[in-house]
This record gives C-alpha cells, sequence and structure tokens, in this order.
C-alpha cells in the first residue's frame, strides 16, 4: 500500500485521468473529492464488500460455465446504487465564495 500525506486542497493523481482531492478533515473524518471519468466506478469500500458477497451467495449453487461471469455485479446492483446523489466539487466550492 501507497501512503501519501496530504492537506486540505492538496490532492493525487492516478494514471492520467483520476484525481482525489482533500476537500476537509474533521477530527478522524477526512472528506475526499474524486475527479474521474463517468465510466470509473467509485465505491465506498464497506458497501463493495457488501456487493461483492451478496453476488457470491447469490452465485452459489448456481452452475455457470465461466465462474468469473457468476461473481461480476449485476446491472441492476450498479443501478440502484447510482441514484446515491453526487456531490461536484466545483459546485461545493463556489457553494462558499
Amino acid at each position: 500500500m501507497l501512503v501519501l500525506s496530504r492537506r486540505v486542497n492538496e490532492s493525487i493523481q492516478i494514471g492520467t485521468d483520476i484525481e482525489i482531492m482533500v476537500i476537509d478533515v474533521r477530527g478522524d473524518v477526512v472528506r475526499l473529492g474524486i475527479t474521474a471519468p463517468q465510466s470509473t466506478q467509485s465505491w465506498r469500500k464497506e458497501l463493495w464488500d457488501v456487493i461483492v458477497k451478496e453476488n457470491k451467495t447469490a452465485a452459489e449453487g448456481v452452475r455457470f460455465p465461466d465462474y468469473k461471469a457468476a461473481t461480476r455485479l449485476p446491472l441492476s446492483t450498479f443501478s440502484k446504487l447510482s441514484k446515491i446523489p453526487t456531490v461536484h466539487i466545483n459546485n461545493r466550492i463556489d457553494d462558499k465564495e
């Protein structure tokens, strides 16, 4: 694991098109802003773990010719979770000014 120290309004760049910026730090809570292409999926780790676990459970007892195909996330899972509102960093910064 790569460990980096950043201050508020500093960021890290992942590849050429993903930027993660520290928006705010309050106590032990860090707010991050992520700029990434629309096609990049971003999940809170605890939510991702639940999705993977539920998909593995659903795949048990079902025979698939390709096991990897059984563990892929169903489209319905993404559509339910995609309704979670997205906070756009630029709008948030504009609101403070």
